[in-house]
């Protein structure tokens, strides 16, 4: 059975992920990694970020899971293809070619230092080139639960959503029709951030929808170790993924895991042009 090993940022995602894609990939095994050690690179703006030691070393730290899983060295077991996986977040909303730029940069850092040899180099290169891709949840995972209402309620909400896959791409997530969630006084509630921000943010909207009184204490608040892991692990991916103009960012993931193991895509349609396959790609994708 062909392996791929998922370089995860979170939680849920390393609880969760491997399950939800079992689904569309059964002949695949999902093999999910991740370290508390390493926090995603794009909680801040990767515009301004790159000369901060705390961004560099995040960065550093993901890109070599990602190479080290498919160039262990000699007593480590390879895996058939890697993915590197994290959320863009609110603050590289229209910077997600950057976000791309400096994770390749990254991987090249990596393979330079891991290997003094240009020649082993060169045959790292060939392996990250041909085994490892780099994919953006837009904005972040929790947008697509809204692709799917059941999701929601078993992440726990309370409320019907005003925000529905159906009419919206959640990749360009905004709360529109609200009120109490979009006029909420500042710090009122704890889901209740910057007015700004509020409209675009799935994972404080859901909050939101799982404890609209804002009692952090209650069993009902919105967790992603355990509502999130309920709605990702079983996300029906037909409906998130029912139009094909829809969710491009999240459509490239699975047209690459297709691509790579010659399997007839399930979710053919338009995808992102930022994480698909390039002709001057370092990694299959970027």
């Amino acid at each position: 059975m062909n392996t791929v090993k998922l370089i995860v940022t979170g939680e849920m995602e390393k609880k969760a992920l491997a399950n939800a894609l079992n689904k569309v990939f059964p002949t695949i095994s999902f093999e999910t990694k991740f370290d508390d050690e390493f926090a995603g690179f794009t909680s801040s703006n990767v515009l301004q970020a790159p000369t901060s030691s705390g961004f560099q070393r995040n960065i550093d730290k993901f890109a070599s899971e990602l190479v080290a899983a498919v160039d262990p060295g000699r007593r480590g077991i390879p895996a058939d293809m890697a993915i590197a996986i994290d959320d863009l977040e609110l603050e590289n909303i229209n910077h997600e070619k950057a976000v791309a730029e400096c994770f390749r940069e990254a991987v090249i850092r990596c393979v330079e230092n891991r290997w003094p040899s240009r020649k082993r180099q060169g045959v790292c290169f060939q392996k990250v080139r041909e085994r490892c891709s780099f994919h953006l949840f837009v904005p972040m995972t929790e947008a697509y639960f809204f692709g799917e209402t059941n999701a929601l309620k078993r992440a726990g909400a309370e409320r019907n959503s005003m925000v529905s896959g159906k009419g919206m791409d959640v990749e360009n997530f905004r709360v529109t029709n609200d009120p109490d969630y979009l006029n909420a006084v500042k710090g009122e509630f704890y889901w209740a951030i910057d007015p700004n921000k509020r409209n675009r943010h799935p994972k404080h909207y859901l909050q939101y929808l799982c404890d609209p009184e804002g009692s952090k204490a209650r069993k009902t608040c919105y967790r992603e170790t355990k509502g999130g892991v309920r709605a990702l692990q079983t996300l029906d991916w037909n409906s998130v993924l029912k139009n094909p103009q829809y969710v491009m960012f999240l459509r490239s993931l699975f047209e690459d895991i297709s691509d790579k193991f010659g399997l007839k895509n399930s979710y053919p349609g338009e995808c992102s042009p930022i994480t698909r396959f390039g002709k001057d790609s370092v990694l299959r994708n970027i």
